[in-house]
């Protein structure tokens, strides 16, 4: 199972965090993608001027975009989610509805809807307190296909009443396009999320394709191309694959042969299969690397790991799996 450690790691990384500053007028027209792995289609952004903040999927599998315009004071987000059925027009206008009545039990009057470009559209003014005519102007938008919605909001702090044709103008940047080919990335973010809500059967096949298209051409960084090896072996081992798994962590030593981790998922596999001897030596070997676990993560104490209980009750093994636990290993 995967340590709390690593899952909290794996979760930060689902909505990835990404420095990716785009600022200098003068830099060509950059465009972000946002798409479901398994969708022909994509929404594509114009984002020059815009930082990047977060751009990945939520744990709850949402597909999630945000990013910020320092010089205009202008945020955008746009967030994907599939549902069970068709994704309707009147499900977008009930959305903006909502929206709507939310807003104005806030703000009283002056909360617009209409629709542009087959999008249902809400704007609205937040003054800021003691009168003051400047506050948050907000423009949501809402549009369906197939059975994802798209949730598009663009915010500008310090707005004015005429401000609204400056978020207008960054909803004409947003388009329906084809999608590119998913890759390794793509694979992996779509595999992390049912993985991290313990549905290792549906994450198999997403990071066994990130797991193909990274043999044949590597992208991921070293972090994330041994999140992969080690989610799907996890995922192997827990829906009972056990060859699949010791396939898997045996390919990863083949690349990251000081890996500890592999070293002690193997040790697992071993003492599933009643190899007492192969279990130790992958154990000695995962503590004799320990100094290469990346960071974060923690060594796993073996006595009290459920997958070596039925050696624990043999007093050489506890006396070998104590001496493991010595600072001096």
């Amino acid at each position: 199972m995967p340590s709390s450690t690593k899952a909290l790691s794996l979760a930060a990384f689902t909505v990835a965090t990404l420095s990716v500053g785009i600022a200098a007028a003068e830099q060509p027209r950059q465009r972000a993608t946002i798409a479901f792995v398994e969708k022909p289609w994509a929404m594509a952004v114009d984002i020059t001027g815009y930082k990047v903040h977060m751009d990945g999927m939520k744990p709850d599998g949402r597909r999630y975009f945000f990013a910020t315009d320092a010089a205009t004071s202008m945020s955008l987000s746009v967030t994907l989610e599939a549902v069970s059925g068709q994704a309707t027009d009147q499900g977008c206008r009930s959305h903006m509805e909502h929206i709507a009545q939310a807003s104005a039990g806030n703000i009283g009057q002056g909360v617009m809807q209409y629709e542009i470009r087959h999008l249902f559209v809400i704007e609205y003014l937040i003054p800021e307190p003691q009168g003051q005519r400047s506050g948050q102007l907000h423009l949501f938008a809402c549009t369906g296909r197939d059975n994802v919605y798209a949730d598009i909001h663009i915010s500008k702090i310090g707005a004015k009443p005429g401000d609204e044709p400056l978020l207008r103008a960054m909803l004409d940047r947003v388009h329906v396009v084809a999608a590119a080919t998913a890759g390794s990335l793509d694979h992996f973010r779509a595999g992390s999320v049912p993985y991290l809500q313990g549905k290792y059967a549906e994450a198999i096949p997403h990071y066994e394709q990130a797991l193909t298209l990274e043999q044949s051409n590597p992208t991921l960084d070293r972090l994330l191309w041994r999140l992969l090896i080690d989610n799907l072996g996890t995922a192997y081992q827990v829906t009972g694959k056990f060859l699949q798994a010791h396939s898997t962590f045996e390919y990863g030593l083949s690349q990251d042969p000081a890996n500890p981790m592999f070293h002690y998922h193997l040790a697992r596999i071993y003492a599933g299969m009643n190899e007492r001897g192969k279990a130790m030596q992958s154990l000695l070997n995962a503590f004799r690397n320990k100094q290469y676990r990346s960071a974060g993560d923690v060594m796993p104490d073996p006595r009290q790991d459920i997958s070596f209980s039925r050696f624990m009750l043999d007093p050489v093994f506890r006396t070998w799996a104590d001496s493991l636990m010595q600072p001096a290993i």
